[in-house]
């Protein structure tokens, strides 16, 4: 963040904290005409009072409410409150009254049938009935009445969930004084005026009086200590931690001493200032003022913390000086201006929350408040408008990035998707709400304006956070030898959290009620009946706890008899892969037998309808089963298990994973096959080292009869005995198989210690064969006749020499002559 900036937010915080100190100083001396909430009576040790008296007073209170136009909005807020804090001890006693009527109503069954006709039975046991049946009618009856309690406030909510939709719906059509009108200019002006002349006096007479009781004398060392001290932490240790960690964090190389680097500089500009801001307010707090001793700590207005959240989001999501930290995708001059939008729109927001929460005694009139937020809006507006092009930028750089990586490197369209959409969201707020606002919409452009910079904040804040939590789980699994181990699913998960957190505090934002976020979570938290089933959030919490437990242990047990208990006995590798998938199996089924059993789920309710579904299901799914059945027996019989070669369906190769589904088989070259376990069950299998790891191999030799057959076999016989991978047992013998037109055909038959290297067995053999019979001068059969050279073709007349001309003369005659 450039230096002039930060000086400038951190002198605006010390002038809005002296105007704070001026207005909470005073303003109790003139702010008249409010009417002070009514507070019970009690104290820590007063008894809660009774379900059906405070029954009885919410019923009557949301009556009242709903029944009155003077009612505001607080009033209906507080109703509502007062039936959803209700409801949850009425759920109590419905669930009370259900499980007393139950445990009655099996005790008169176990009675059996009442006699009928002119049975009787004994004395004894026709009063207990009565009794039981007595007791039975009241429990029902309290059920009853329990469960109409229950729908009463649900009822009552949701009328009062009407009425505040329907007066916030008028409100927002409401159209109001336009802030652009000269008139409502004067009426704001005279009663600013006003408020300035009752704040001046009533700040005179607050310091006469104190200056009468001696009161400064006393309270002024200690305040002006805690102000040096808040002066001096939010400017000057901020300035200089923020420094000394990003000059660090430039040369740093470590992961974990980054992620150090990076907390510390979270909070430097987040803690610090805030640590700084409480000191002053302290120095500042009107009772430490009027002489009082006790030390207000740890309260902030909202304000402040919107001008320190948007120096922590600058700073940390744009980082101008630090580009290798910057977290959204912008360059150095638009990193830079997305700081300053931060800064600017971080005091748009606090100058509302100043006017809300201090301003809002003062009592102003609807024209005063429309033209005292329309600057604000204005000026909101147009950043928000600049803001949009800032994020159309980060869109543009992503596109460009993401051309030269891969494909799974990239941005996914969803995140592509809600960065375009919020591009657009932020546009038309930034152009309606100063449109409405200067039009007389104040609240309409209010409430779109402001919770869309909160919104931004807090997506900036999530951001923050995700990038802390990584690299600080990133520098802790960083060992010196420089390996980090894989973060696999941990980002998801992180992210999960940070919407399912993130998910009330948007709603909160966007103007839900804390009594929304609190009916949702009594909702989930109850849940409600799926075919003849609770499921409530409880329930769903148990069974995957007592599953994971399950889960764990049973991880646990193969990882014990891996490491421990199987390499200490006999089996072989299929054996152990059978044992393993086997307690896999078990601990898996009682695992989820456990869970059910922990959360009290009845499946007799849906025995009859899975009953039917099974008829169904089981024709769709004959395959999926069949397959499942056959992957047991394969584990049981083991006819084939893994590390065997076999051949099956045209394959051959090695079987790597027997699975409750399919049997992988990888070939020698290298590639997969799935082969459904029915097939290996019901099909025909070679297993070549289902026995044992002895194998026979058979090569074929072929000599030219010229040779001797004694000779040619006891050489053979040398050869193949000679090899380390033959036995002796059983030996190895050379036979002559077939005596052809050409050669004589041999064949070398030897058992191996390990059948998987017959193809290297059977290679050495042929070259020590090859390079032996040539030594002995052995042909060894050829593939093709010999066939005789062709004749030498007779010269052409052109190349014999010309005879002489007498010679040539003659030639014709002594032709004819003897012809």
């Amino acid at each position: 963040m450039p230096g002039w900036l930060s000086g400038r937010a951190a002198w605006l915080l010390l002038g809005a904290l002296a105007l704070v100190a001026l207005v909470a100083v005073a303003g109790p001396a003139f702010v008249q005409g409010v009417d002070d909430a009514p507070v019970a009576d009690g104290g820590p040790g007063a008894e809660e009072p009774s379900f059906d008296a405070a029954f009885k007073r919410a019923v009557d209170t949301a009556h009242a409410v709903l029944e009155s136009d003077a009612a505001d909005n607080q009033g209906i807020d507080n109703a509502r409150a007062s039936l959803i804090a209700l409801r949850a001890r009425a759920l109590d006693a419905v669930r009370s009254s259900q499980a007393a009527f139950d445990d009655l109503n099996k005790r008169l069954q176990a009675l059996g049938p009442a006699p009928s006709g002119d049975a009787t039975e004994a004395p004894e046991l026709a009063d207990h009935r009565k009794q039981l049946s007595d007791e039975v009618a009241a429990a029902q009856l309290a059920l009853v009445h329990a469960q109409e309690g229950a729908d009463e406030l649900d009822r009552l909510t949701r009328e009062l969930d009407h009425e505040a939709w329907r007066r916030l719906s008028v409100e927002l059509r409401a159209m109001g004084p336009s802030p652009l009108a000269p008139s409502n200019w004067r009426e704001t002006v005279i009663a600013m005026s006003e408020q300035r002349a009752r704040l001046s006096d009533s700040a005179t007479a607050v310091a006469r009086e104190a200056q009468s009781h001696d009161v400064v004398t006393r309270t002024l060392p200690r305040s002006l200590a805690m102000l040096v001290f808040g002066i001096a932490i939010t400017v000057i240790l901020r300035y200089r931690l923020t420094r000394f960690v990003e000059d660090a964090l430039v040369t740093a190389r470590s992961p974990r001493r980054i992620a150090w680097l990076v907390a510390l500089r979270n909070i430097a500009r987040l803690l610090v200032p805030a640590v700084g801001a409480v000191l002053l307010f302290a120095a500042l707090d009107p009772v430490l003022l009027m002489g009082g001793n006790s030390v207000h700590l740890f309260t902030l207005p909202r304000f402040v913390l919107a001008l320190i959240g948007a120096g922590w989001l600058a700073s940390s999501v744009f980082s101008p000086r630090l580009p290798q930290y910057r977290l959204a995708p912008l360059d150095d001059a638009e990193a830079r201006r997305g700081a300053r939008f931060s800064h600017v729109l971080g005091a748009v927001l606090a100058a509302h929350f100043f006017i809300v929460d201090q301003l809002g005694g003062w009592q102003l009139t609807p024209a005063a408040n429309s033209v005292l937020h329309f600057p604000l809006t204005l000026i909101g507006g147009f950043w928000m408008w600049r803001v949009s092009r800032l994020v159309a930028a980060a869109l543009r750089n992503i596109a460009i990035r993401d051309a030269a990586l891969p494909q799974d490197e990239r941005v996914s369209a969803l995140g592509l998707n809600l960065l375009s959409f919020l591009e657009r969201a932020i546009w038309l707020i930034g152009v309606a709400a100063p449109i409405l606002a200067a039009i007389g919409f104040f609240a309409a452009s209010q409430a779109m304006l402001y919770p869309m910079i909160l919104t931004l904040g807090l997506f900036g804040a999530n951001l923050v956070l995700f990038d802390l939590i990584s690299q600080t789980a990133r520098g802790l699994m960083w060992r010196p030898d420089g390996v980090t181990a894989e973060s696999g699913l941990g980002p998801v998960i992180l992210v999960t959290v940070l919407v399912l957190v993130s998910t009330p505090l948007l709603a909160l934002i966007w103007g839900a009620r804390t009594t929304d976020i609190t009916a949702v979570w009594l909702i989930l938290r109850e849940g409600g009946s799926l075919g003849g089933i609770h499921i409530s959030l409880g329930l769903i919490a148990s069974f995957l706890a007592v599953f994971g437990i399950g889960f764990a242990l049973t991880r646990t047990a193969q990882s014990v008899l891996i490491s421990s208990v199987l390499p200490r006995t006999k089996l072989d590798i299929g054996g152990k892969a059978a044992v393993i998938s086997g307690v896999g199996y078990l601990g898996y089924a009682l695992a989820g037998l456990a869970a059910i059993s922990a959360t009290g789920i009845d499946l007799s309710s849906i025995a009859i309808v899975a009953g039917a579904l099974s008829v169904g299901i089981g024709f769709g799914l004959q395959t999926i089963v069949s397959n499942f059945v056959s992957g047991i027996i394969l584990l049981v019989e083991r006819p084939v298990k893994e590390g065997d070669w076999i051949e099956v369906g045209g394959f051959s190769g090695y079987v790597r994973r027997i699975s409750v589904r399919a049997t992988e088989i990888e070939t020698f070259d290298r590639a997969s096959v799935i082969l459904p376990n029915s097939d290996l069950i019901s099909g025909t299998v070679l297993n070549r080292t289902h026995t044992g790891m002895t194998g026979r191999v058979q090569i074929p030799v072929s000599v030219t009869y010229d040779a001797s057959a004694e000779a040619v076999a006891a050489i053979l016989l040398r050869i193949v005995e000679d090899h380390p991978l033959v036995l002796r047992e059983p030996s190895a013998r050379v036979l002559l198989m077939n005596l052809g037109p050409d050669s004589m055909d041999f064949e070398i038959r030897a058992w191996l210690r390990d059948v998987n290297f017959s193809l290297s067995v059977k290679s050495d053999i042929n070259f020590a064969v090859v390079a032996r019979l040539r030594d002995e001068g052995i042909r060894m059969r050829f593939w093709g006749r010999e066939t005789p050279p062709p004749p030498a073709e007779a010269p052409k007349p052109e190349e014999h020499a010309a005879p002489p001309d007498g010679a040539a003369a003659e030639a014709p005659r002594a032709a004819r002559g003897s012809a």
